[in-house]
Formats: structure tokens, sequence, C-alpha cells
């Protein structure tokens, strides 16, 4: 028996050790400081003034401060964007002052308005994302030393806290699910928004009924589970099997829990009293994490369906979240690991493992996405496996500096368009795929110079050169 087991566990040992596929690096110092020089070249701040008339028009939410773009003709603020944005962004700007303006415009915006839109846009303001403003302020405290500053950042912190956890009926969403302790997702869409929401993913092909032969109720169900996943910042994902309203997601619980962790840490920084005991509550919600989205079975954490009481039927990279936000023990950590092999190929990491599903998905196999890759790095560094981080950073460095060489495919249509347009060398994607090593177009064309990926490129290439 004890033979028996040691030889199942081998191939996902010797996969996890030395990578995927007989993986080798075909890019090096050379093609990565290519796109070093160019992301240092063509990095720029978003001019509110420009985009006043817009966002004034939709939201009336024109941030007060210049903030680093978000894509090449871009000039609008989204939430988690940032936190991967800044974490590149604070090793070349290292006064911090236009990392400092994008987190000072989201706690503007929870000032504003209660919370952080997904987006400052008609589209994303019925909802908020994975929340990583703590961690963003945290970083610029680092750098800034500000006291007076960090003080009125935690007051506002709380205030968004508060939006994800309040339990009463004036609450501006129900985040509330039966483990009382423990979150989900959800939105504060209107009734012609979810319909409006309907629509596009038929046309989007997410979905197969056409708006007219559905009846209102399920119309509204439906679109209201779609708008909650594009609230996790996976729009769209097989992870809650259409039903995200229903599932305790790790991620989101993971978040709270570091935010827990540092509410902690800036009370005894600021030496404030009479403030909550967030250690208690870190504490708590840390068991409940373990209780309910760590399965003993798989050896993995999980998404939980609390409607069901069991798990998700698909395993994602989501499962790392613990491990990035310290939950995870040192032998949970091992075990979830040992899964890696489940999202790892050839050009880094994917969403989700790979399995029939009836629709084809953004955050999903083959996807990779930039933010993944950092998160799965720090994953791996914080249990001590830093010759496998700057594995997965290669990787990254790698799919960019090859799509920069040669962009592949080299002609996208834009969306609604019948018409061929070419890409030229000499820039960087949105999005990837991680088994051909090309670019991700799936639903719509990946934009050119995103914000994170010009910050997790960044990341990797500093975190590599420090440990190779």
């Amino acid at each position: 028996m004890i033979k028996k087991s040691i030889l199942t566990l081998l191939p996902g040992l010797f996969l996890f050790l030395y990578g995927v596929k007989g993986y080798c690096q075909t890019y090096h110092e050379e093609d990565w400081k290519k796109v070093e020089v160019y992301i240092h070249k063509n990095w720029h701040t978003s001019k509110t003034d420009s985009a006043n008339t817009s966002w004034l028009r939709y939201t009336g939410l024109v941030p007060p401060k210049p903030f680093m773009a978000i894509a090449k003709g871009h000039s609008l603020l989204f939430y988690w964007d940032n936190y991967f944005t800044n974490k590149g962004l604070l090793l070349i700007d290292t006064l911090g002052v236009y990392a400092k303006n994008g987190v000072d415009n989201l706690l503007w915006e929870v000032d504003t308005i209660g919370f952080v839109p997904n987006a400052n846009i008609n589209w994303g303001m019925n909802r908020s994302q994975t929340p990583y403003l703590a961690l963003m302020v945290y970083d610029i405290y680092q750098i800034n030393k500000d006291k007076v500053w960090l003080k009125k950042a935690y007051g506002t912190l709380k205030k968004e806290y508060h939006f994800w956890t309040d339990t009463s009926i004036c609450s501006m969403e129900n985040h509330n699910t039966t483990i009382r302790g423990l979150q989900r997702f959800y939105h504060h869409a209107s009734l012609n928004e979810l319909s409006d929401l309907y629509a596009s993913c038929y046309e989007r092909g997410l979905l197969q009924e056409h708006p007219d032969s559905v009846d209102l109720d399920n119309k509204l169900r439906i679109a209201g589970n779609f708008t909650t996943e594009a609230a996790t910042g996976m729009d769209f994902t097989p992870r809650f099997e259409n039903r995200c309203t229903d599932f305790i997601a790790v991620d989101l619980n993971s978040n709270l829990y570091r935010y827990e962790t540092l509410f902690h840490w800036m009370v005894k920084e600021l030496d404030l009293k009479d403030e909550p005991n967030w250690k208690l509550q870190a504490k708590k919600r840390k068991t409940l994490i373990n209780k309910y989205c760590w399965d003993k079975e798989k050896g993995t954490y999980m998404d939980y369906d609390f409607k069901n009481k069991r798990f998700s039927s698909v395993s994602s990279i989501a499962c790392l979240y613990p491990l990035v936000m310290g939950i995870a023990t040192k032998e949970q950590a091992k075990k979830t690991l040992k899964s890696l092999h489940c999202y790892e190929y050839e050009y880094g990491i994917t969403i989700c493992e790979k399995k029939t599903k009836p629709l084809s998905y953004q955050w999903d196999y083959p996807a990779g996405w930039p933010p993944i890759y950092l998160l799965t790095a720090q994953a791996l560094v914080n249990y001590g496996y830093k010759e496998e981080a700057c594995r997965i950073c290669s990787k990254y460095l790698d799919i960019v500096a090859k799509n920069f060489e040669t962009p592949n495919p080299n002609t996208y249509k834009p969306n609604g368009s019948s018409t061929e347009l070419v890409r030229e060398p000499g820039a960087i994607y949105e999005k990837y795929n991680v088994v051909t090593g090309g670019i991700n177009d799936l639903e719509y064309p990946a934009n050119e110079f995103f914000g994170w990926s010009a910050g997790v490129y960044i990341w990797c290439l500093d975190f590599y050169r420090k440990n190779n």
C-alpha cells in the first residue's frame, strides 16, 4: 500500500519540481530586456480631463488624480487591475507617485459611493470586484511611511469592509451565505441592466436560449449570476457552474482574511484605541475557510456551494489564494501545490482544470491571464518554493517576449467588424494562451499594453533577476 501510494504521487511531484511537458526557456535576458525597455517607454498616465465627458455622462465618477492608463486608448479606472499594475509600477516609479494616485482614486470612490466599482463607467457600476484595496494601501505605506495618510485610508477601508460584510437589510448588496462569517460575491444591478446583460451574453455565445424565449424570472436569475461572476474579476468562468450566487468563493474570503490581518497591523502601527479585535476576526475566518473550503479528499482548496453543501465540480487556480494570503498550513500548501500540474502548461498557468464543458469561457483553460502568474509565484515563494516561483515567472516573461517579437495570431478582427487588421511586432497584450503560447482573442481581441500585463512583467523580471 505504501509503495503504491508513493508511485501514485511521483508523476505529480516530478511535474511540480521540474515543470511540465519538457519546458525549457526559449527566450532569454536580451529578449526580456526589449520588452522592459518598451514598457518603460510606453507606460503613460491617464489624464482625467480627457475622460471627463464620457465618465460624467455615465457615472459622474471622475477620479481626482492622474493614474497609470489601463490600456492603449483606455482611460477607465478598474479595481483589481490596479493591484497588479502597481506591483510592477512601484519597481519603476520608486517614489510611488502614480501608484499612490491610483490607490487614492479607489479610496475616493469608497468615500464617494461606499464601495469600489468594477469600473467607473455605466456597465461597471453595479458590482465591485475581488477586494485588493487594503493590500494596495499596505504597499504604498511601505514607501511613504505617511501615518496621517494611513489613518485616513484605514477609516475608508473599514467602509469598504462593511460593504462586503454588512448583514443588515439595508446593505447595498447581499453578500450573506448560510455560513455566518463567510461571504459570497453579489451585485446590485437593476432589472433593466440584468435584461441587457442577458442579451449581451447571448450575443457573445455564452447562452444558448434567445432572450425572447426565456421568461423574465429565469432571465433575471441567469443574468444575476453572470453579473455576480463579473464581480469576481473572472468574467466569465466555469468555476461556479453558472450559479455564482450559491458559492462561497475561496478568493473573496481569503482576501477578506487579509484585510482583517492588515487592519490588525494598522491598529498597532497607528497605536489606535477602541478598535475591533481584528486578530480574532481573522482567526475566525481562517477557521471557517479551512472548514468549508478545504477539500480533504482532493487535498486542495475549493469554492464551496453552500446551497447544495458540496464543493464546486470545477477545480481552479483560486485554490492558491489561501497560500497567497497566508491561511494554509505548510502541509496544506504542500498538498495544494501537488495539483499545480493541473493548471501549468508550457507557457504558464491557466485558470481551471481541463474538462469538457458546454460553453467556452475566457477565465478557463487554456487562458493565461497575467495576474494568475503573479499570484502563483507569490503562493510558491510564501511557502519556500523559490525555484518553482522563478519557473512560473520565466514562463510569463517568455510568452510576452514571444508575442512581442512575433504576434500570434498576427491578424484579428475588432468586435463587430468583418475587417481583418494586422498586428505589428513590438507590443504586449492583455491575455495569452498557455498551450499555444499565442495571444488570447477569445470573445474579444486582446488589448495592447494592458496595465496588469506591464505590471506583472516588471514584477516577474525583477523577481527572476533577484533569485537567479
